[in-house]
């Protein structure tokens, strides 16, 4: 928890310094989209956005995923716990 703290505080130190450092508005291209002027840290704000939502996305799938495994694995266990009951007559008929 504390690693995660550092680390959005130091991205945070960084945007602000990103924002004292570069006032200027920039021409933005996309494609086929365009615009005049846009400050800089408008830009930098929805680029990290962006991959913060992405990230989320990607992580939860990932903890879907892993969830499902240890549901069947957690089965599984169980399963070999309590084998089925052979009785000897069934096991005689080889």
């Amino acid at each position: 928890m504390q690693r995660q703290l550092v680390i959005i505080l130091l991205v945070a130190l960084v945007l602000i310094m990103l924002t004292v450092q570069n006032p200027n508005p920039v021409p933005l291209q996309f494609l086929s989209w365009q615009t005049q002027q846009v400050p800089l840290i408008v830009i930098i704000l929805i680029s990290l956005l962006v991959g913060i939502v992405i990230s989320s996305v990607l992580s939860l799938i990932k903890q879907s995923k892993l969830r499902d495994k240890v549901r069947r694995l957690e089965r599984e266990i169980e399963d070999l716990k309590h084998p089925p009951v052979v009785s000897q007559d069934e096991g005689l008929e080889d």
